[in-house]
């Protein structure tokens, strides 16, 4: 009795795995699990010989192989779907938006494009961010007063994806002070604004960085 149900039981196995199954593929685990319980099945049914009597114990790797069944699969779908899904509008993972607007009372000239450069440096490398995504606009010769008076002054607005935080923060505005210090601006006549932008309030290449 006991080796025609062991038979039985690898021939359905042999053919409840699909072809190039592996051992170590967890659905076909759970295929071997489930057969080999329903084996024991039979054998606690049948009573007879040692198959029998581990019946119990084969009959829980069946229930065991039944669940295995049904989670693995389900699991591995929503796992390749969760990969195969970047976010819409990103070039690459990560991918990020900080800017930098700086308005100022003073004409910075021929030098203009020069401060831009070095800003933009300036961001990527306070805020730990690719360059590649750094955005810098400046106006100048902008009529802007400080206290009542026209002298040298400064308002700037840094918005980013994270990043921003005190440390990166007061990097930042040390930089973006002694770039403006070239142009005789003081530093206690800057304001730099920083804001942290939720992934959904900024759009990029025809949709947001939410998707």
């Amino acid at each position: 009795m006991v080796p025609l149900i062991l038979g039985l039981g690898f021939c359905v196995l042999n053919f409840a795995l699909p072809q190039g199954s592996s051992a170590s593929n967890p659905q076909s685990l759970a295929v071997g699990a489930m057969t080999l319980g329903t084996v024991g099945t039979v054998g606690a049914v049948a009573g007879k010989g040692s198959l029998g009597k581990v019946g119990p114990v084969l009959m829980k790797l069946c229930l065991a192989g039944m669940v295995g069944m049904f989670l693995v699969p389900r699991m591995r779908s929503r796992h390749v779907t969760l990969a195969a899904t970047p976010p819409l509008g990103c070039i690459e993972d990560g991918a990020t938006d900080p800017s930098l607007f700086v308005q100022t009372n003073v004409e910075l000239g021929d030098k203009k494009m020069t401060f831009m450069k070095a800003a933009s440096k300036a961001v990527a490398e306070s805020l730990g961010k690719p360059e590649s995504y750094v955005a810098v606009s400046v106006q100048d010769g902008q009529d802007i007063i400080w206290g009542g008076s026209d002298a040298p002054c400064a308002l700037c607005k840094v918005i980013s994806l994270g990043s921003i935080n005190k440390e990166n923060n007061g990097a930042l505005t040390k930089a973006i002070s002694a770039l403006l210090a070239d142009f005789d601006v003081p530093a206690n006549r800057i304001y730099v604004n920083f804001f942290d932008l939720e992934r959904q309030n900024v759009g990029y290449n025809g949709a947001t960085f939410a998707g």
